[in-house]
């Protein structure tokens, strides 16, 4: 039995555990109502016959029956008793003399015989009490009370009796009704039981237990194993979940003590989450600081059936977001450069191809001797102020760019760059590879177009002090000073829609170098961006 209760569905288990819970209030409830009524039963049982053994007793006619030995006293004694037996509902009242004798009994057959029972002898002796016994007439509930006349003299003694089974059977009629309401309230149980029970399995999705169990498991390991942190709070603001790579994120950031069960806006301050619930509005790719650290979030509403129970965000630690941007970036810049490489040198091959085909030999001559002379100026520009291998094959890309694009781009300086880090190598070519390209951009309708960068470097053999100084300045039209303190936020830019990372990636790559950088720029007059850079950051280091 048990362990089919135990192999059994949910919806069982409830219905059988709820009735369980309800059936023995039920019954208990029903044994004291029960209990209660018995009793009251046979204390209205002995009020009756104790009243009516008093009345009988201090009855004057029965007084005088008593005392008298006149046919017409006991007749009217007689009568008397035989009206308040039937009036009192009582089964008998029994007169009997100091001897014990039947003075009256409703059967007349036994007057004058000893009364039956034995219980009667207290009661000759001047005591009212009641007690059970078996008589003529079966077991009785009794009531004893002495006779006395005028004087004080007893004559005798009343016995007023009600049959212990007519008492039961008035309490069964008591208690009958309640044997029903106790089987109505079972029924109304169990039909609680049930609907409770199917209230339970919809709100847990007609799931059983151990799949509830597999899903929580799976739900673990889900958190466990997402690099983002995330945190959940319920409708009141308190954290209900904090998966590991969320803690580990905050206890980084310096937020201390416990975390579940605490309230959101004192763990994790300017969070949003409170307002996230009162809105029901998400908020995606928001930096939050905390503490200092800044984190890249996303925050959003948890609904239930149309209702707002809580809110959820997702975060990652802006290092690692930063980190893999710049790879992008990078990666786009290094893409870049080797398909200008290709470009150029296709183009190339397609001119020394046609004049090879034609066999214009002396113009071939004069093309490759212009080709290696631009190549060789290039070459020893660059080698003479970047001996990074990195950096010097970068910027040689941008000079086929350039070229392919009609711009004239002048690399100059002082001092030579040392070789670098490669994360120092992989930080200046984002920030090289993003002002050349917004120069670029910048010269792209000007009628000259032009562009310098600009080199000095003031390197300590040991890399321990001084600092790299690099400016980029372009022929275009300039940047309005409205402008000027926007163009480094995220997605902000003059030139259309899905532009404004570049410039916003510089200046996280620059946070990283604890480099800076200045603009100088006026409309029409083409601008100038100034970069400083500590030596330290760039030649130590190690890979990103």
């Amino acid at each position: 039995m048990l362990q089919a209760i135990k192999n059994s569905s949910l919806f069982v288990k409830l219905v059988i555990l709820v009735s369980l819970a309800l059936c023995p209030p039920i019954l208990f409830s029903h044994l004291a109502e029960s209990y209660f009524i018995s009793k009251y039963g046979y204390e209205e049982a002995e009020k009756t016959v104790t009243n009516v053994a008093r009345l009988s007793a201090e009855s004057s006619t029965v007084i005088e029956g008593m005392r008298s030995s006149k046919p017409e006293g006991r007749k009217q004694m007689v009568d008397f008793v035989e009206m308040l037996t039937h009036v009192s509902n009582v089964k008998f009242i029994v007169l009997i003399d100091m001897q014990g004798i039947r003075v009256y009994h409703p059967e007349a057959w036994k007057i004058g015989g000893h009364i039956m029972g034995g219980d009667e002898g207290d009661s000759l002796k001047g005591r009212t009490y009641i007690s059970s016994a078996r008589g003529s007439f079966g077991f009785s509930l009794r009531a004893f009370r002495p006779i006395y006349d005028e004087q004080g003299k007893q004559l005798g003694a009343v016995a007023v009796g009600i049959m212990s089974k007519d008492i039961e059977a008035n309490v069964s009629r008591l208690s009958g009704p309640l044997s029903w309401l106790l089987v109505l309230s079972l029924g109304i149980g169990i039909v609680l039981a049930v609907m409770l029970s199917r209230t339970i399995k919809k709100i847990l999705f007609g799931l059983e237990p151990h799949q509830i169990a597999r899903m929580l498991e799976e739900r673990n390991a889900i958190l466990r194993t997402v690099r983002e942190g995330i945190i959940a709070v319920n409708k009141d603001g308190t954290l209900v979940l904090v998966n590991e790579m969320a803690e580990k994120i905050l206890r980084s950031a310096g937020v201390t003590g416990p975390l579940e069960g605490q309230p959101v806006q004192k763990t994790i301050p300017a969070t949003r989450l409170d307002a996230i619930i009162e809105s029901g509005k998400p908020e995606y790719d928001m930096e939050q600081n905390i503490n200092g650290c800044i984190i890249m979030t996303n925050r959003a509403p948890i609904s239930v059936q149309g209702k707002i129970i809580g809110a959820v965000a997702t975060f990652r630690d802006m290092t690692e977001v930063r980190a893999q941007a710049e790879r992008l970036t990078g990666l786009s810049n290094y893409a870049e450069a080797l398909r200008s490489r290709s470009h150029e040198y296709l183009n190339k091959l397609h001119v020394i191809s046609g004049l090879l085909r034609n066999r214009r030999y002396e113009e071939l001559d004069a093309y490759l001797e212009r080709i290696i002379g631009s190549k060789k100026r290039e070459t020893s520009s660059i080698t003479a102020l970047v001996k990074d291998p990195i950096m010097a094959g970068f910027l040689e890309s941008k000079y086929s760019r350039a070229h392919e694009l009609g711009v004239t781009l002048h690399i100059e300086g002082t001092g030579a760059l040392p070789p670098l880090s490669a994360k120092g190598a992989h930080a200046l070519v984002t920030i090289v590879g993003n002002l050349i390209d917004n120069a670029f951009d910048a010269v792209t309708y000007a009628g000259e177009k032009r562009i310098t960068l600009h080199i000095e470097s003031d390197f300590a053999p040991a890399g321990d002090k001084g600092q790299l100084i690099l400016w980029v300045a372009d022929t275009g039209r300039g940047i309005a000073e409205e402008h000027q303190e926007k163009i480094f936020s995220k997605g902000f830019s003059t030139k259309g829609s899905n532009r404004g990372i570049g410039l916003y990636m510089l200046l996280l790559t620059l946070d990283e170098v604890d480099g800076s950088v200045e603009i100088d720029s006026r409309l029409g007059h083409g601008s100038i961006f100034t970069v400083r850079i500590p030596a330290t950051t760039l030649v130590e280091g190690e890979n990103p």
